[in-house]
């Protein structure tokens, strides 16, 4: 196969990664499954917590690992690390496993944060077709969404039999996931001459600060991934608190996904026609009133709510993508990208604790109506970002 050939593939094989990726049967009900091992909000929200410091400490070096050593190489061990990590969570009994699966499943992340972003972007570089990533994401999206949807009605009526028989069956996936990695090709791009990862880091950083555009793309990264992670981590027991049949999980995940794929399908087409910035300021606002809503109305009506949110959480999301590629050069796309992600990751570190503290003083509702809110004010970064239109 020609080298044009091997990098259309990575394209092609970005679909089915991106049907894999939410595939994973437990994610309906691995929140559920947290609280009946801990029996504790708060403990939940801190496993979700260690993941987020994990990746702090670690995705910037990785970022710099994968430009420097090799990006294949790189999502290669991210996922072997995603078989390890998806086998002990299946047998966890404690806390203290539940901790360990977050430190490799945060490990397993930071690996592929940026570094996959970065293989399929420049291979689009390669082939001249980066005008057409925003519309990708967006497809990929839908496709994530689909497999979600798949996996969340799957997962949900396997819990009701076994919670642990979701976990159990994701394994296999998480296999297919390795063997698409093992195929990936890597693109050409000019490396750096040094093979110093702290130097690697320390010149992204430099490019990072001195970007204003870059710099509120990431801050905003910060203060919406924090919210609404937080928010989202909670849905299951908002779910649970308004006794939404367990079986019908899945069904309510499943419809936020279908949501979220009509999002991501409409996505390109609203920034094109009506401008990237003023699409993405409109979207984060709907979204926190959705979530202000559904904390007002409780019940079923609460839960319809959650579940429209998704429409408007996933049309931001190619949009920001895009804006942030636009910003970066190829030889440290991963880093600055696993940048971008460390900051998503300081923002739910700041975020989930104090959401889950203030689900287990007060309520659910209360947690998601300071949530929508603060998401609102976020918009306020978008107004100094350049706008096509």
């Amino acid at each position: 196969m020609s080298k044009m050939g091997l990098l259309e593939r990575n394209i092609q094989l970005e679909y089915l990664r991106a049907f894999m990726s939410n595939l994973a049967f437990y994610l309906p009900v691995m929140v559920l499954f947290f609280n009946q091992i801990v029996d504790a909000v708060t403990l939940v929200a801190l496993l979700f917590s260690i993941q987020a410091f994990i990746s702090i400490i670690l995705e910037l070096p990785t970022g710099a690992f994968a430009d420097l050593f090799g990006r294949k190489r790189t999502l290669v061990f991210a996922g072997l690390l995603s078989i390890i990590a998806t086998g002990l969570l299946a047998f966890s009994a404690n806390f203290h496993m539940l901790v360990v699966f977050s430190i490799l499943f945060a490990i397993k992340g930071t690996l592929t944060s940026g570094t996959q972003e970065a293989v399929v972007y420049d291979s689009l570089k390669q082939l001249k077709r980066e005008n057409e990533y925003k519309k990708l994401v967006g497809h990929w999206n839908i496709l994530a969404m689909l497999g979600a949807l798949v996996g969340s009605v799957a997962g949900g009526f396997m819990a009701d039999y076994d919670i642990r028989l979701p976990i159990i069956l994701t394994i296999p996936i998480s296999l297919v996931y390795l063997i698409s990695f093992l195929l990936t090709t890597e693109p050409q791009y000019k490396k750096e001459t040094h093979r110093n990862i702290f130097k690697q880091m320390q010149g992204s950083i430099k490019i990072f600060l001195s970007n204003k555009q870059l710099l509120l793309l990431s801050l905003f990264s910060l203060f919406s991934f924090g919210i609404t992670e937080s928010t989202a981590h909670l849905d299951q027991i908002f779910f649970n608190l308004v006794k939404l049949p367990l079986s019908y999980f899945g069904i309510a995940a499943a419809a936020g996904y279908l949501m979220g794929a009509l999002g991501s399908f409409l996505s390109h087409r609203l920034s094109d026609r009506f401008g990237d910035r003023p699409i993405l300021m409109v979207s984060k606002v709907l979204d926190g009133l959705m979530l202000v809503l559904a904390a007002l109305f409780l019940g079923y009506t609460g839960v319809v709510f959650i579940i429209i949110l998704a429409f408007f959480r996933s049309i931001g999301s190619p949009i920001l993508s895009h804006l942030l590629n636009e910003q970066i050069k190829s030889k440290q796309r991963a880093t600055v990208l696993s940048l971008n992600s460390l900051m998503m990751n300081v923002g739910y570190l700041l975020f989930a604790p104090l959401m889950g503290y203030v689900a287990d003083l007060y309520t659910i509702a209360t947690s998601f109506r300071i949530s929508g809110f603060l998401l609102m004010f976020t918009v306020i970064l978008l107004v100094f970002i350049k706008s096509r239109k």
